[in-house]
Formats: C-alpha cells, structure tokens, sequence
C-alpha cells in the first residue's frame, strides 16, 4: 500500500474484518510520562472503547481538488430537509499521503503515545484487562476477558492482511486469535519470551502501515462529526475550518495525530460538565475546528490557529476536570508539534525521555 487518503469516508471504526475501529476514550490513569518540547512524550492511556457503528470501504487514491468548495448558504435550521441537503452538498478536500510521509508520521506518533521506546510498543496498564499495542496503543483482549469496548488490534491485523502484509504465524489465522496472555502479570512474566519478542520486532517493523490503519480511522472522522452536528451552520464552519487545514498541511500529521489522541468529539461520555454554564463540553477534533475561526490560507498562519485552538480546548477541559492537570503540560507541548511540519519535527534533535516517568515500559513502576 503505497499511498494513503484522508477525506470524507464512511465510517472511522476498524472490526475484525479490517474495516477501522474508533480509538477508545480516556479514563486517565496517571500512568504516563511527560517529555520536554521536541523530545519523546508519553500520552495518557487511552482505554474506554467507542463501539464502532458503521463499516468503511477499502482505501483509495483520490486526487485532492485544486481549488476549495464554494461555501455553501446557511439553510434554516429545524428543517430535516434542508439539513440533509447541506451534509449532502458540503465538500470535504481529500488527500493521498506517499509511504515515507506515513512512516514519519507513524514515528511522531509512537514518539506522542510512548516516547519512541522499543519495549513500550507492547504494554499493559495496570487496572486494564486488556494489552495496547503498537504505535497507537490498540486494544487486544484475552479470551478470558468480557470486552466492554471495541478492539483496535485485531482490526489492525485484519488491515495488514488486506495489504498483503507478511504477519506472523501465529497471528495469520483466521478468526484472529484472542491475546495469548491471560492477565497483567502474566504479560509482564512473558515480556521477553520469544513470541513477545517477535510480537515487538513487527509492530516496529510496520510503523508506516499502522499509520495507514490511523488514516483509514480518520477518514471517517468527518462523517462521524457532520452527522453528528445538527445545525447547517455549524456543519458549514466545521468544513470550513477542516479544509484550512487540509490545505495548510501537506502531510496531515495534526489532524491524524488529534484524531488518535483525543477523538472526534462525538461521544457524548468524552464531555465535562463546564462549571461556569453548565453545559457540557468535549474536546475532540469537532470542538477544535469550532474553535477556530480565521479565513487566512497561509500555511503557517493556519497551523499555528489550530494548534492555539488544540491548546485552548485542552485547557478548558483541565478547567472542567482539575484530575487531568497532570498531563496538560506534556499535552500542550504535544499540541505545538502541529505548528510544524512533519519533516521539520524529523530534523529536530530528540533526547531521551525524562527518567521522572511514573512507569516502565512493561508499565512497572521505576
């Protein structure tokens, strides 16, 4: 698979056929680290699933439009009709990304969720019953556990396979298998057994095609954000916005970053009640593009207005939740990593994670 589309799809979730699953949400366990800016970052784990409702296609070179969609007239709202015509009509830019983009994307990304360390691919967290593997950190559960929540891993595999990428053994069977390690303990028994070990040489191996998998996951992010926004006007400004930066990013990494981290703001149990007006707030990609509201097409102007409205958001939910103030300062150097592009990021010198972090890579505590 030699190039890679993000655009309007049909669905962000991958099941066990290899179509994409959405990454599940926070429950915000204190067990990450925090790198200073332009080194490694460790991001909280991830770990409330969101069911994945709607399968997508196979992924497809699409040719991004030369010039941007004409903006399309407010309709009244309450109108059914009207509202359907607008989703309808609205027009989302679409981009093919090469492989060598991907793979520097993919290796920003491990950089975000676990700090580049090799043993940190494959982890555990404690109180989970469930392993998170990969760039991603993707579910995968035990056949002696009641999944709760969508799985990412075995979708990943399905997604691999589909693009003929050579799996190990005993992963390349059909069901996928469930993970062979019953519990925390007994993943951190066997964390470097042989099969561990395999395990983690080819989730490094195939840094560039998990990132494919994140793509074909935030392709259906604005589908899941349109259908999810009822007023025209807002669905309007949300595609807006997304173009400006569409068109401001020639690889895509903020928004397929974003997307991994933090969502697309769909889910009514990613939201915080605001304590000022009682209103619930979110704070996934859809409050981020709501947040912005420039008309410049200048690409570093453009970026720099959606990492300040990334930030912006992320704040307002420390305000709402006080617990999460641990991770803002490793979230907001994440969030200014957007402000450059991806080949920049690849020139900066990194240094090795902080020895502060509050866990291993097979996530003991130091």
């Amino acid at each position: 698979m030699s190039c890679i589309v993000l655009g309007l799809a049909a669905s962000g979730a991958v099941g066990a056929d290899g179509s994409v699953a959405a990454k599940p949400a926070e429950t915000e366990q204190a067990a990450h680290d925090v790198a200073p800016p332009q080194q490694p970052q460790t991001a909280e784990p991830e770990t409330v699933g969101r069911p994945s409702d709607v399968q997508m296609p196979a992924l497809k070179v699409v040719v991004p439009p030369t010039e941007p969609a004409k903006p399309i007239a407010a309709e009244r709202k309450g109108d059914p009709r009207s509202d359907a015509k607008t989703t309808k009509n609205l027009s989302v830019p679409q981009r093919a990304l090469p492989a060598d983009v991907a793979q520097m994307i993919g290796r920003r990304i491990w950089l975000n969720e676990a700090g580049g360390r090799r043993d940190a691919i494959t982890s555990w967290n404690a109180g989970e019953e469930f392993a998170s593997l990969g760039i991603g950190h993707f579910i995968w559960y035990p056949s002696t556990a009641k999944p709760p929540y969508e799985e990412g891993f075995p979708g990943l595999i399905a997604f691999l396979r589909k693009g003929k990428t050579p799996l190990p053994a005993w992963l390349d069977k059909t069901p996928i298998p469930a993970c062979p390690w019953t519990s925390r303990a007994d993943f951190k028994r066997n964390f470097n057994s042989p099969q561990m070990r395999q395990l983690r040489q080819f989730l490094l191996d195939t840094i560039a095609e998990q990132t494919q998998f994140l793509v074909a996951r935030a392709q259906g992010a604005m589908d899941k954000i349109l259908a999810n926004t009822p007023d025209s006007a807002e669905r309007e400004h949300i595609v807006a916005q997304y173009s400006r930066v569409v068109r401001a990013s020639n690889d895509l990494y903020p928004l397929i970053d974003y997307i991994n981290f933090k969502g697309e703001g769909t889910n009514p149990s990613e939201t915080a009640v605001d304590k000022e007006t009682g209103q619930r707030q979110g704070w996934g990609l859809k409050q981020v593009l709501l947040k912005m509201n420039g008309t410049t097409t200048e690409s570093k102007a453009v970026l720099a207005e959606y990492s300040d409205a990334v930030q912006v958001v992320l704040q307002q939910r420390v305000r709402n939740l006080p617990s999460n103030r641990v991770w803002e300062a490793g979230w907001l150097r994440r969030a200014e990593t957007y402000r450059r592009p991806i080949a920049q990021l690849e020139q900066a010198p990194e240094r090795a994670p902080r020895k502060s972090s509050r866990y291993r890579a097979d996530n003991t505590r130091f």
